[in-house]
């Protein structure tokens, strides 16, 4: 007799593996021009000053990842962890944007998309994933993309002088 989970896991991930990559674009161009802007939040709270063009520079990587993380899911199981990792770094970082903004009593560049698009994107995705990957692989690649957004966080948070609100 088959089992019916396994069978679950030779369907192919769908072309809903691309709202990944869109939804980064729409959210860096949140965090981008929202606001005064969230280098300009990171700033004013004494953190780094990125100018616009490193940070949509440093973004861009994380385009290109999520590109090639989708191609690569799409075509090979073996891929399909790096789209759970991105969905987990998706949740963390609305959950982050949200509890940033009710700390500090203000809007944050991102916190809509955080809330309104990474939240239920990466919900979404980890819903599809549940049964296309094994349970031992969704689950560290959440923890994996649940480690990497709170290593940014950690670093951005820690940075000498930085405050929020």
């Amino acid at each position: 007799m088959d089992d019916p989970g396994l069978l679950d896991r030779k369907l192919k991930v769908g072309t809903w593996a691309w709202l990944l990559p869109a939804a980064y674009v729409v959210h860096v161009a949140e965090e981008a021009f929202g606001g005064d802007g969230l280098t300009r939040w990171m700033t004013d709270g004494g953190g780094l000053d990125f100018s616009i063009a490193e940070f949509l520079g440093l973004n861009l990587v994380g385009v290109v990842a999520l590109c090639l993380a989708a191609w690569a899911a799409r075509r090979r199981e073996a891929w399909r962890w790096l789209l759970v990792t991105g969905a987990a770094v998706f949740i963390s970082n609305g959950v982050w944007h949200a509890a940033i903004c009710v700390i500090g009593r203000s809007y944050i560049p991102g916190v809509l998309t955080g809330v309104l698009v990474y939240i239920p994107l990466g919900c979404f995705v980890i819903y599809r994933l549940w049964r296309l990957v094994s349970p031992p692989v969704l689950i560290s690649a959440a923890v994996a993309g649940l480690a990497i957004h709170g290593a940014t966080l950690w670093i951005v948070l820690r940075m000498p002088g930085f405050q929020i609100g």
